[in-house]
């Protein structure tokens, strides 16, 4: 496993309550240093991974039953990713999502029979998304790993990433779960080897970026999909060479 993850995660306390599963709290220690008095408390309610920030008084919970999940994935009339992956009007088989995140782009695609492969390489993320994932029934192939070094034995129609956003000068502040997401995970800072590292496979490459946002690695893309007239979301698209 990637030395900078083991790192990055050992300098964040974490404070597991004794509702999570043995086996989750032997994957965690591995990464981060457990104390009762941290910031950061991990617990397990209505058997979802719920993590908290007490600082800040957030929270953040994936649970695909319910929520923006499954707001979203009934109303995909115009979904902006749907047509961004699309190859000849119609979905790919298969896909790989290198940046996964709390796995709502690759949710709605498995439900829309698209095969997933995501890899996620940052530990507390993984936990609570593999919890999650043990509520439902669904097709996606989720492990814990680094992209840049896995995508190198791996195949699929479409391989997709969607790093971090770059932060942008007087912007909103981003919504409470993405507060979280930021501050645990971080910015992707090796977002421009990893398009590299996708566009050496044969494979159309599809990465979502903010509109303000410069194209990965100075990489310009074969074209570009906006997601609606306001311009809210990019997606810059790659076609085998």
């Amino acid at each position: 496993m990637n030395s900078i993850i083991k790192q990055n995660s050992n300098s964040i306390r974490l404070q597991v309550d004794d509702t999570i599963a043995i086996q989750d709290k032997h994957f965690l220690s591995d990464f981060y240093q457990f104390d009762n008095a941290a910031n950061w408390y991990l617990v397990n309610e209505n058997e979802v991974y719920r993590l908290t920030d007490r600082k800040h008084n957030l929270y953040m919970s994936i649970d695909f039953r319910s929520g923006n999940y499954r707001h979203r994935n009934q109303n995909t009339g115009k979904e902006p990713l749907l047509r961004a992956i699309k190859i000849n009007k119609k979905l790919p088989k298969t896909l790989i999502d290198t940046t996964p995140g709390a796995l709502k782009d690759s949710f709605l695609l498995a439900n829309k029979g698209v095969e997933i492969t995501a890899i996620e390489r940052h530990p507390l993320l993984y936990i609570m998304v593999k919890k999650a994932l043990t509520q439902i029934d669904i097709p996606i192939y989720y492990h814990f790993g680094d992209s840049l070094h896995e995508l190198s034995h791996l195949d699929a129609d479409i391989i997709y990433l969607d790093p971090m956003f770059p932060p942008q000068k007087k912007s909103a502040k981003v919504k409470k779960d993405m507060q979280i997401l930021h501050d645990i995970v971080g910015l992707d800072n090796d977002a421009d080897q990893l398009l590299i590292a996708a566009l050496k496979k044969n494979s159309r490459t599809v990465v979502k970026r903010a509109p303000y946002a410069k194209p990965l690695a100075s990489q310009p893309p074969t074209f570009f999909y906006s997601a609606d007239k306001r311009g809210a979301i990019r997606y810059d698209i790659y076609l085998p060479s």
